[in-house]
């Protein structure tokens, strides 16, 4: 199988931020609140870490499938005014100019779905309304003076005869004291969203991701394969799943192991073999709660599908129902495990979960 190239592929703007990581604490911890809210809706996702711009977010694991939200994070005393924002330059560049420049023009242009500032202490921006407060400013909120004046800034910096139409402000809502106690808070909380009843460490599962954010950040080198870039670069929707599950363990056992010994009685499985296949068994159904990436849903779907129609044609013996959707199993599925007390696992479980 070809490497699949890696889609974000062009010489990086700017290194100097993943090099001094600890001057950006607010930057990664609001990335990290970024997986936690993308893990929290059950998507499947990446976050980069200084890449292009300061949060990088991909809505998939899939090169061919992926678009991406760039994130520019400041912390800048103060709101944000037009002066600041398009005004004022350093190095030659505006903040907006700066925001801008990070999607204009590169061979990813066309898949960046938002451009967004997020700035810590607000904005001061003329809305059409101002009797509002917004978090989160479209430019269709802009009064049209307003946008006027951030346009005719950029043709003069820029050259460019109009903003981005991609271009969000945001005012985040992590706390700028509290963001660590914030951030652990997130974790009990998704926690308990995807295992109710269920014993966590939020404390370790945010020593251990923000950990990983850091050490994500600080890595400056490029990367021409995508498979590459999500190692060595990303935060991904597999990897906090492996760490939430690591971290926890799922209460209330009891009916479902029942079902499980019940099954195993019922193909003749022997003790040592019924203790092998449930561990497998365990780790299937924890990926299979709290993961929602498309491969997993790909694999209960087709076993869902194929379990109803053996039943439905009137097998009644469970040995025969394992033997007859592993006989039909295609080679996508089947490739996914790794042995056949996987496929067996994995059959059992989305069996013991449609009832």
């Amino acid at each position: 199988m070809k490497d699949t190239l890696n889609p974000l592929l062009a010489s990086q703007r700017e290194k100097s931020g993943a090099e001094t990581y600890e001057k950006y604490s607010y930057q990664y911890h609001w990335a990290l609140y970024r997986v936690l809210n993308e893990h929290d809706n059950l998507k499947e996702y990446a976050v980069f870490i200084e890449l292009h711009e300061d949060v990088v977010v991909s809505d998939s694991l899939d090169a061919k499938n992926a678009n991406f939200e760039f994130n520019q994070v400041k912390t800048n005393r103060g709101r944000f005014t037009p002066n600041k924002l398009a005004h004022q330059k350093k190095n030659d560049k505006s903040v907006l100019g700066k925001l801008i420049s990070s999607g204009l023009e590169k061979p990813f242009t066309s898949k960046i779905t938002e451009l967004n500032l997020v700035a810590l202490n607000d904005f001061a921006l003329e809305l059409k309304n101002n009797d509002l407060s917004l978090s989160k400013i479209t430019l269709d909120d802009l009064s049209d003076g307003q946008l006027e004046e951030l346009e005719n800034e950029m043709k003069k910096e820029m050259g460019i005869d109009a903003l981005p139409s991609n271009i969000q402000f945001i005012v985040p809502e992590l706390s700028e004291k509290n963001f660590q106690n914030d951030i652990i808070a997130s974790i009990a909380k998704l926690i308990t969203n995807l295992f109710p009843a269920s014993y966590s460490s939020p404390i370790d599962i945010y020593r251990l991701l923000i950990d990983e954010v850091n050490r994500k950040g600080t890595v400056t080198y490029d990367f021409t394969k995508w498979d590459e870039l999500l190692r060595n670069k990303a935060l991904t929707s597999t990897t906090v799943t492996k760490v939430l599950n690591e971290f926890t363990n799922i209460k209330d056992e009891a009916k479902i192991d029942i079902e499980f010994s019940n099954i195993c009685s019922e193909i003749g499985l022997k003790s040592i073999e019924a203790k092998v296949l449930k561990r497998s068994f365990n780790r299937y159904r924890t990926l299979r709660i709290s993961n929602s990436s498309v491969l997993q849903n790909d694999l209960t779907n087709y076993f869902v599908k194929e379990i109803e129609s053996i039943i439905n044609n009137g097998t009644t013996d469970f040995k025969d129902l394992i033997e007859q959707v592993k006989k039909e199993i295609p080679k996508n599925i089947s490739n996914v495990f790794h042995s056949d007390i996987e496929i067996t696992s994995a059959i059992i479980c989305e069996y013991i979960m449609m009832n």
